[in-house]
C-alpha cells in the first residue's frame, strides 16, 4: 500500500511539472514589488501567488490531458514523459486534478475580485479561457502559433497589472513597462519547448511558431525574448548594485542563448527548467530596478 501511494505521488509530481512554477512566481512577485505605499496587503499578495501557482499547475495538467487525447503526444515524444501518454494516469484522473487546481484558482481569484478592482473579473475570465483553450477545444490556439503571444500576455501584463489591481494600487508607467518586459523570458520557455517538438508537432498538425519559422529563426526569437528585458533596462546611472544585477542576469541570458544554439531534440529538456529560473531572476531584477527609481 505504501509503495502504491508513493508511486502515485511521484506520478502526480511529474504530471504537475513543478519546475515550471518559477515562471508563475516571478511576475506576481514583480507586481507586488510595484504596489504603491499604503496599498500593500500580505493576505492579498499570498492569494495572488496562490492563484497564479494554481493556474500554472492547471495549465500543465490540461496540456497533459488534451495533448494525450488529441494524439499530439506519441511514443516518440522528446519531452518529459506525460502521464496520460505513459498510462500512469487516466483521463478521468487528470480531469479530476484539473478540476481541483482550477477550483483553487477560482476560489482565490474570487476573493481577489471581491476585494480588488472590478477589472479582475475580466482578467480572471481570460485566464480561465487561456488555461482551457491553449491545447483544448476544437481549435486550440497553441496549434495556431499563438502560444508564445498568449504566454507573454498572461505572464506579463496580466500578471503584473492584475497584482496591482488586486491590491487596489494605481497602475504606473513603470508597472506597465514591467508587465511588457517580464513576460518575455517566460515566453522563451515555450520557445524552447516548441523548438524541441517541432518535428512531432508538424506531424500532428500542431503549427507552432517553431514549425512556421524553422529552427534558426526560432533560436533568434529565443535570444530576443531572453535578452530583451536587459536591453530595455540598461543601468545608465552609476549605481554599483545596478551594474552588478544587470551583469549577473546578463551572463545567465548569454549562457542560455549559447546552450540553445548547441542543443536540439531531447537535449533541450534541461533548458526548460533553467529558462524558468532565469525568468524568475529577470523578475527580481526588474523589481529592484523599477521599484528603486534610480539607475
Amino acid at each position: 500500500m505504501t509503495t502504491v501511494v508513493s508511486h502515485k505521488v511521484r506520478v502526480w509530481g511529474q504530471a504537475l511539472r513543478p519546475r515550471t512554477l518559477p515562471a508563475a512566481v516571478g511576475p506576481v512577485l514583480l507586481g507586488q514589488a510595484l504596489v504603491l505605499p499604503g496599498h500593500f496587503s500580505w493576505l492579498t499578495a499570498v492569494l495572488c501567488l496562490a492563484c497564479a501557482l494554481a493556474l500554472q499547475l492547471a495549465v500543465n495538467l490540461a496540456n497533459d490531458l488534451f495533448d494525450g487525447l488529441s494524439g499530439v503526444d506519441q511514443h516518440d515524444r522528446l519531452g518529459p514523459t506525460r502521464a496520460l501518454q505513459a498510462g500512469w494516469l487516466s483521463a478521468g484522473e487528470l480531469r479530476a486534478g484539473l478540476a481541483v487546481t482550477l477550483g483553487i484558482a477560482v476560489a482565490t481569484g474570487l476573493w481577489l475580485v471581491l476585494f480588488g478592482h472590478w477589472l479582475l473579473w475580466l482578467l480572471g475570465g481570460l485566464a480561465l479561457l487561456g488555461v482551457l483553450g491553449y491545447s483544448g477545444g476544437r481549435r486550440p490556439y497553441a496549434n495556431r502559433g499563438l502560444g508564445e503571444v498568449a504566454v507573454w500576455g498572461f505572464f506579463g501584463p496580466v500578471a503584473v497589472l492584475g497584482s496591482l489591481l488586486a491590491q487596489q494600487s494605481p497602475i504606473t508607467p513603470e508597472a506597465v513597462a514591467a508587465g511588457l518586459l517580464v513576460g518575455m523570458p517566460v515566453a522563451a520557455i515555450l520557445v524552447v519547448n516548441n523548438l524541441r517538438d517541432r518535428h512531432t508537432d508538424a506531424r500532428a498538425g500542431k503549427i507552432t511558431l517553431a514549425v512556421r519559422m524553422g529552427p534558426e529563426a526560432t533560436r533568434r526569437l529565443f535570444a530576443l525574448l531572453a535578452a530583451g528585458p536587459l536591453a530595455a533596462t540598461l543601468p545608465l546611472g552609476l549605481s554599483t548594485w545596478a551594474w552588478a544585477g544587470w551583469g549577473t542576469t546578463g551572463l545567465l541570458a548569454l549562457g542560455l542563448i549559447r546552450e540553445l544554439q548547441r542543443r536540439d531534440g531531447a537535449a533541450l529538456n534541461p533548458l526548460l527548467g533553467m529558462t524558468a529560473l532565469y525568468s524568475l531572476a529577470v523578475a527580481i531584477w526588474l523589481g529592484l530596478r523599477l521599484a528603486s527609481g534610480n539607475g
